[in-house]
C-alpha cells in the first residue's frame, strides 16, 4: 500500500531479513491450542450471544445462548501482545 509506514517490529521477518527477531503468536507465552485452533489467552474470553432454536414445546422460538471463546490467531502472524516464554 502506498504511503503506509510500518514500525520495524511489525514487519514480517522475511521482509526484514531476520528470522531470529520475529515475534510471532507461536512464540508468545499467551498462545494455546484448543480443539485444533491456536488461540490467544492474553485477555479474557470474548462472549458472543447466538439465538438458538428451541425444542418442543417452544418450536419456532429462539433463545439467547452465550458462548465464551478466546480469539483464534494465526501462529505465523506478528504478535501485538508478545511475551516471551519463560522456562
Amino acid at each position: 500500500m502506498s504511503g503506509l509506514i510500518l514500525p520495524t517490529n511489525l514487519v514480517a521477518p522475511a521482509a526484514r531479513g531476520s528470522v531470529a527477531s520475529a515475534r510471532t503468536c507461536r512464540q508468545c507465552r499467551h498462545h494455546a491450542v484448543e480443539a485444533g485452533d491456536v488461540v490467544c489467552r492474553r485477555f479474557p474470553p470474548q462472549v458472543t450471544v447466538v439465538l438458538v432454536p428451541q425444542a418442543a414445546p417452544r418450536v419456532g422460538q429462539l433463545a439467547p445462548q452465550p458462548f465464551a471463546t478466546f480469539p483464534p490467531v494465526v501462529p505465523e502472524h506478528v504478535c501485538g501482545e508478545f511475551a516471551e516464554i519463560v522456562r
